[in-house]
């Protein structure tokens, strides 16, 4: 729906005219009184996209790592969808703007009256701008604040090289707080970037034109020739070093995990080249690794060109590559298809969590993919008891609400069961031909749930038979919980009936510690055998485990953190002293929310943690600051 929130530009016309006129000297408009905005199309952005979209974007930037700034200039080419129309809305928060200038065809600067709209809490501010006719090009001159919720600008003593650093984290709509654009994935551009930073320091982004080495100016070019969407904007600054993997792959990091790093990601190319035999060519050039420091706030982000990584997967044995596999299959779900709003997240994440275990099951074999999977429903299940109506289906309503309430795991877990529930109807041959011509079908597009919908009735749905119905699919898409279909495709393991049996044999002394053949277990079985502990351990017990397996000093970040979460309920001393470094180090939300969220409902914990996440709060990222506070009630 259109907003009803739209200008009267009467008052303006006489004005835009005189600016239109090129043998008129470039003059201010005069500021139009006070107005309101509302959001547009995408609830979630002020952005007018039917009447002047973005097609590229050229930046020109200056990082000053002191001031936790990026200061310059952007130009925005433009589309006039609606050619008459005067007036140009951007999204923007806290971003300080300088100046804006329309750019004549000639190449000349006009300036224009420019304003900024209400504040919309979280959605920031539209930034207004008048638009003459035949202007196709603005130039907008700004900085960002030190407090941009998009970037996290960290200083020597938070990093690992003990240099400053700086990422980007624009998903949602955090892009907004960084770049002025049309911050919606309905809208897609091509982009130029110039960054300057200082010489010690490399500037790499979800681009073509990353270096392989720093080099001696401290300014880096870059340009992505693809369309994507303003939340697959990426940035990051700090002392990195580059090393080959494969002929289109290769890891960036720190120098003092670069060795690691490369050790753990080895197959990343076999990975690429799994992808591609299922479901076609990769269209992104390169595909490389960003290991990010431990603030940032999640396992990964599938910017295009370049995944920015977490280094709480580097394990020593390649058992949390799962995440990677994710990150790559988004550069065709998500990154080539990608979801015109946040209600249809499903459509990015849902796709890459069944195309993420498809690439696991190609890389490790079917047991390694039942046992993620059971792991997905399990939690899915325990997750959905405690959601609203709204939020127990796939399609949902997010209008008025912060997008970053999409980021559950219903669009990932339940959208990849649909996925695997409609190869179980129609067979995975005939399923992978869909995907892969999907894929072709809507590459660098933006699309709708509806759109989704018109495809699959006419290239799956009237080809069944009757193997697959509309009926069943409305099931999944628009009804609350998981239908009575599910338990059709509910995944089975072996391997966890074999941890349960053991387990349980144990807790009833049947059995003992030493009998439990853990050599033989993989991540998973360890992590199901230590959710399936939940409340049934006192710290003797727990120091008993720790004496045999050494769980507390834990390197797999996996396992490590459910050993924390039995510590918080026993009260398991070496367990909350591992905690409290664990929380001083560790920014990623998987991890940092349900701990803080654990010790908040514990009758001992509150108080000791606020203390420790007054400690830890500015090494945090924004988002983990405001999940972590929500978890702790302050």
């Amino acid at each position: 729906m259109k907003s009803p929130f739209r200008i009267a530009l009467a008052a303006l016309v006489s004005l835009v005219v005189v600016a239109c006129d090129r043998d008129a000297p470039p003059q201010a408009l005069t500021p139009t009184p006070e107005h309101r905005i509302g959001v547009g199309i995408d609830p979630h952005s002020f952005a007018e996209f039917d009447r002047v979209r973005i097609r590229h974007v050229n930046l020109d930037l200056d990082a000053n790592m002191r001031a936790r700034t990026l200061s310059g200039h952007v130009v925005l080419d433009l589309d006039r969808v609606e050619p008459g129309f005067q007036r140009l809305v951007l999204d923007s928060r806290d971003l300080d703007i300088r100046d804006v200038n329309a750019i004549r065809p000639d190449g000349r600067y006009l300036p224009v009256s420019w304003r900024f709209g209400a504040d919309h809490g979280h959605l920031g501010r539209p930034l207004v701008i008048v638009l003459p006719a035949g202007i196709e090009q603005v130039r907008i001159d700004y900085a960002t604040s030190p407090e941009a919720f998009g970037l996290q600008w960290l200083d020597g003593e938070q990093t690992s090289s003990g240099r400053p650093f700086m990422f980007s984290q624009s998903q949602p709509h955090y892009a907004r707080t960084w770049v002025p654009l049309q911050d919606t994935p309905a809208v897609r551009y091509t982009f130029e970037a110039t960054i300057r930073s200082p010489r010690d320091l490399m500037v790499v982004m979800g681009a073509a034109g990353n270096a392989f080495e720093r080099n001696d100016t401290g300014e880096y070019r870059f340009a992505m020739p693809e369309p994507i969407p303003s939340y697959l904007m990426a940035i990051a600054i700090g002392d990195l070093v580059f090393e080959e993997i494969g002929p289109r792959t290769g890891v960036y990091a720190e120098p003092q995990w670069i060795e690691r790093a490369v050790a753990e990601f080895g197959v990343l190319e076999e990975m690429l080249e799994i992808g591609e035999n299922l479901y076609g060519e990769y269209r992104w050039g390169r595909y490389d690794l960003l290991v990010l420091p431990p603030s940032f706030p999640f396992g990964g982000m599938e910017n295009p060109r370049l995944s920015f990584i977490t280094p709480t997967i580097i394990a020593g044995d390649g058992s949390l590559l799962a995440l990677v596999a994710h990150e790559l299959a988004h550069s065709w779900s998500g990154n080539l298809v990608t979801n015109a709003a946040w209600r249809d997240l499903w459509l990015n994440e849902g796709f890459t969590v069944y195309f993420e275990a498809r690439i696991m099951e190609a890389l490790y074999g079917s047991e390694i993919r039942d046992q993620l999977a059971r792991l997905s429903w399990d939690g899915l299940l325990e997750s959905l008891e405690g959601l609203d109506e709204r939020d127990r289906m796939l399609v949902r309503d997010l209008f008025d609400r912060d997008p970053e309430q999409a980021f559950i795991r219903v669009p990932y877990d339940m959208g990849r069961f649909f996925l695997d529930w409609i190869e179980h109807r129609v067979g995975r041959e005939t399923f992978d031909a869909f995907l892969r011509a999907y894929f072709d079908h809507f590459a660098f597009q933006s699309i709708t749930t509806e759109d989704f919908l018109v495809y699959l009735e006419e290239h799956l749905i009237e080809p069944s038979d009757g193997a697959l119905t509309r009926a069943e699919v409305d099931q999944w898409l628009f009804v609350p919980g998981m239908p009575e279909l599910a338990w059709e495709i509910e995944p089975q393991s072996d391997a966890f009936v074999n941890v349960d049996d053991w387990r349980e044999r144990w807790l009833a002394a049947e059995a003992e510690l030493g009998d439990l053949p853990v050599d033989d277990w993989s991540v998973f079985q360890w992590q199901h055998f230590l959710v399936g502990l939940e409340g049934r351990l006192d710290a003797e017990t727990m120091a008993d485990m720790d004496a045999r397996f050494g769980l507390v000093e834990q390197q797999n970040y996996e396992i490590l953190f459910l050993w924390l979460m039995r510590s918080i309920e026993a009260q398991y001393a070496p367990g909350i002293e591992r905690l409290e470094r664990f929380l001083l180090e560790v920014g990623r939300n998987k991890f940092t929310r349900p701990l803080y969220a654990a010790l908040a409902e514990s009758d001992w914990g509150r108080d000791w943690a606020i203390e420790v996440f007054e400690r830890a709060r500015l090494g945090y990222h924004p988002l983990t600051r405001q999940a972590a506070e929500r978890a702790l009630g302050i």
